[in-house]
């Protein structure tokens, strides 16, 4: 009898590991991300790519642009593994035309070049520290709210043109307010970056945890530094025009890793 409930008991822990994950939130699209749980010590891959397990067992991935339809994310324990199918929904882009540029934002010189290679090695250093974070963060597991409420004036994925030349896809969501709008953490999360660069203007990053970074561009003054911890609803900054911009607005930026997703998709609606 003994014996018998001994193998109950590891039947009933092994069926705990192997559980389907339990979604957190979920939005599945390309630019879109899965937020779940799963046994703490459990081995977690999306495809081949190793995602990182919390303490409590917090998962988190994110979709590209471009992502396939169909994403198998694997979960492990010891030399049993479980597949769950991810199901994308299919996604179309928009072009979106921008007028009013600064031309060396759209063309620019060897100097302003070198300039923006700088910022990109400062931006991706931030963002490989976030992936890498010693402690613990979980902000991508709350309900994320607005930087701030204003209409929409630029859309995630969209084919770009800037002053009639066209340029990368769009890796953000657009927010058209005046200047001087306070702008709002979404999350909880930690300052990775807060620079003036060339394209994105005064440019804050933070790390929310689970390689999920956010950004905000384009900012008239940027109220936070590197290494602050903010809150959900902290003041970041203000909205402006600097960089690449026609007129006042935040570009919100999200990626998981180095991948560009969808910001606007994690305000729950």
């Amino acid at each position: 009898m003994k014996q018998m409930m001994m193998v109950m008991g590891c039947m009933m822990a092994s069926g705990a590991v192997f559980a389907a994950p339990q979604v957190i939130h979920q939005n599945l699209q390309p630019g879109g991300f899965y937020v779940a749980r799963v046994a703490p010590d459990s081995t977690v891959k999306l495809g081949k790519d190793s995602i990182v397990v919390g303490p409590k067992g917090e998962i988190v991935v994110g979709f590209d642009r471009n992502a396939a339809l169909k994403q198998v994310l694997t979960v492990c324990g010891g030399q049993n593994c479980k597949e769950t199918v991810l199901n994308l929904k299919p996604r179309t882009y928009v072009t979106q035309n921008v007028t009013k540029v600064p031309q060396g934002t759209v063309t620019p010189d060897p100097v302003q070049e070198k300039r923006v290679a700088e910022d990109n090695v400062a931006t991706k250093a931030a963002r490989d520290k976030a992936e890498a974070g010693a402690r613990w963060r979980d902000g991508f597991t709350q309900d994320w709210i607005l930087p701030i409420t204003a209409p929409t004036s630029g859309v995630f994925g969209s084919r770009r043109t800037y002053n009639g030349t066209e340029r990368s896809w769009h890796r953000g969501h657009d927010l058209a307010a005046k200047t001087g709008t306070p702008i709002k953490a979404p999350a909880d999360g930690i300052v990775r970056l807060a620079r003036d660069t060339f394209m994105s203007g005064n440019l804050v990053m933070l790390d929310h945890g689970g390689a999920v970074t956010s950004v905000y561009a384009h900012m008239s003054e940027m109220d936070v530094k590197v290494g602050d911890e903010v809150k959900a609803g902290d003041v970041i900054g203000k909205v402006g025009t600097t960089g690449r911009s026609s007129g006042p607005h935040l570009h919100w930026g999200m990626y998981w890793k180095n991948i560009p997703i969808d910001p606007i998709l994690w305000v729950r609606k």
